[in-house]
C-alpha cells in the first residue's frame, strides 16, 4: 500500500512539473500571466494597489513615475508601456512639435483624419517618425524598466488599407523595421500587440509575445466564420508556443468563452481604461 502511495506521488508531482515546464517552454515570459489589467489614467493610492494584484499591467507610461512601475515590478507585476503605432493624438502636444510632414500619412494630399478618436493617421514608414517613437520608448518604456511595450492602433494596418496594397506594404515594412530597431536596441523588451490579426501574420509572428484581441465576443465567434476561423488560429499560435493570447470582454458570455479558449480575459467596464 505504501509503495502504492509513494508511486501515486511521484506521478502527480511529475504531471504538475512537467506543467509547469511545458507552460514555460510554450509560452515563455508571459506563461503565467492569467489576471491582467488595462489602465490609461494617472494612479491614486487605491489604484495602484488593485493593479498590485495583477499579473500584468498594460499603462499609459507617461501617467506612472519610475517608483510607481518599481513598486508594481516589486509586487510581481509584468509592467507593460502603451505605444501607438499608428495614430497620433491631436492633443499630444509634446510629440507634434516635433513632427515633419512627412510623419503624417497623407491620402490623396491630405492627413487622414479620425474624428471619433481626435487622432492622425501617421507614417510609420518614415524614418523620423520611428525615431519619435523610438524616443518614447526610451525615455518612457525602457526609462522607467518596464517589462514591456504595448502597440495599439496596429489594426489600423489592416483596416484602413486593406484596398490599397502598395501603402499597406510600406507601412508594414516600416512597423517590421521599427521591431528590428527595438530588437537591436532593448532585446529584453517583451511586446504585446493589439490586434492587426494579418499584420500579425505578415510581420510581427514569432517577433512579439503576446496579442491582444480587444473586442473579443462570443456573439462574433457564434455568429462569424471570420471570428472562428481567427480564433482557432490563435488557439494553435498558443498552443505551439508561438504568442500568448489575451482578451478584453464587455460580458460575461464572452468572458466564460475566453477563458475556455485559456485566452486571459480582461472585462472592460464602460468605454475607457480610466
Amino acid at each position: 500500500m505504501k509503495k502504492w502511495i509513494i508511486a501515486f506521488a511521484v506521478i502527480v508531482f511529475g504531471y504538475v512539473l512537467l506543467r509547469g515546464l511545458m507552460a514555460v517552454f510554450f509560452y515563455g515570459p508571459l506563461y503565467r500571466v492569467d489576471a491582467f489589467q488595462i489602465f490609461y489614467g494617472n494612479p491614486d493610492a487605491e489604484k495602484l494597489e488593485e493593479l498590485t494584484r495583477q499579473d500584468a499591467a498594460i499603462i499609459e507610461p507617461v501617467a506612472f513615475t519610475e517608483d510607481q512601475v518599481a513598486h508594481l515590478k516589486s509586487k510581481g507585476v509584468l509592467t507593460f508601456g502603451y505605444v501607438s503605432l499608428m495614430q497620433l493624438e491631436n492633443w499630444n502636444e509634446e510629440l507634434k512639435q516635433d513632427l515633419l510632414p512627412d510623419d503624417y500619412w497623407l491620402q490623396d494630399g491630405r492627413q487622414l483624419y479620425i474624428e471619433e478618436w481626435d487622432t492622425y493617421i501617421m507614417n510609420i514608414s518614415n524614418p523620423h517618425y520611428r525615431e519619435l517613437l523610438m524616443r518614447k520608448i526610451s525615455d518612457e518604456v525602457a526609462g522607467k524598466q518596464m517589462d514591456g511595450i504595448f502597440f495599439d492602433t496596429v489594426d489600423d494596418l489592416d483596416y484602413y488599407f486593406r484596398e490599397d496594397q502598395s501603402a499597406e506594404s510600406e507601412l508594414r515594412a516600416g512597423y517590421a523595421q521599427l521591431l528590428t530597431d527595438i530588437e537591436s536596441a532593448y532585446p529584453n523588451l517583451l511586446i504585446i500587440q493589439n490586434r492587426g490579426f494579418e499584420s500579425y501574420k505578415a510581420v510581427s509572428r514569432k517577433r512579439i509575445d503576446g496579442m491582444l484581441w480587444e473586442g473579443f465576443d462570443k456573439q462574433d465567434i457564434d455568429e462569424s466564420e471570420w471570428a472562428r476561423n481567427w480564433r482557432d488560429y490563435f488557439k494553435k499560435e498558443q498552443y505551439l508556443g508561438r504568442v500568448r493570447i489575451f482578451t478584453v470582454v464587455t460580458d460575461e458570455a464572452s468572458l466564460k468563452q475566453s477563458r475556455r479558449d485559456r485566452f486571459p480575459a480582461f472585462m472592460r467596464i464602460g468605454d475607457t481604461y480610466q
